[in-house]
């Protein structure tokens, strides 16, 4: 009899995906920012070079998680490789990881404001929150930072730079990327308006103190 199970797309399938969707919510420019996910012991890493929106399922380089070396593909990885095989090792059950270069977030971020939650959303969805001076790009010491960073921290922002949102899905990933822009655009129009309401320490308790609706359940972990 045929299975009426649904074929699951593959790895590099989803990548695609939410690589177009990276770039369709605008939070990348050119060949900007880049996404990974790890499948076993692979992390398949977005090529170097390459727009967001223009990623083909054979175009992903695999590398081995515990020596990065590369086994897999023809192109070149992203030049943050080493970043996110460093939050990989720090965080083992993290399976995706997204870097936007989100123009509302980033400039927030390096503005010397803190990026402070005015909504639920902030709470809810971006996890442990944490922040990373300005390093120099693709570096060692980029990559030394945001492993030790993730060990504490769900969504990172790094200052001059941009976002990363870890996921234990690649759902969960991209959500964190989204809603951290959307409250920088959220702040940025309260300052212009007038001054921003931010939640204070009792109301984010008391948000976190909540059971979670069934529907955040299920798109955290990804179904």
């Amino acid at each position: 009899m045929p299975s009426n199970s649904k074929k699951q797309p593959s790895v590099r399938a989803e990548l695609c995906r939410y690589g177009a969707k990276i770039a369709q919510a605008h939070l990348v420019a050119g060949a900007g920012g880049n996404i990974s996910a790890r499948e076993g012991d692979l992390v398949w890493m977005k090529p170097s070079g390459f727009a967001m929106d223009e990623l083909e399922p054979g175009d992903f380089c695999g590398l081995e998680l515990a020596t990065g070396r590369q086994v897999k593909g023809d192109r070149r990885p992203t030049s943050e490789s080493s970043m996110h095989l460093a939050i990989y090792r720090a965080r083992p059950e993290l399976t995706a990881i997204f870097h936007t270069h989100s123009p509302w977030a980033s400039g927030v971020i390096s503005s010397g404001v803190e990026l402070k939650p005015m909504f639920a959303e902030f709470i809810c969805d971006l996890g442990r929150v944490g922040t990373i001076p300005y390093v120099t790009p693709t570096t060692q010491d980029l990559a030394d930072a945001a492993g030790e960073m993730a060990r504490s921290s769900d969504t990172i922002f790094m200052v001059n730079h941009g976002v990363l949102g870890l996921g234990t899905t690649m759902k969960q990933a991209y959500y964190r990327c989204v809603v951290v822009e959307d409250a920088a655009i959220s702040m940025v129009a309260a300052a212009v308006v007038g001054r921003p309401r931010f939640l204070n320490r009792k109301e984010i308790r008391e948000l976190m103190a909540l059971d979670a609706p069934k529907h955040r359940i299920r798109m955290m972990e990804g179904k």
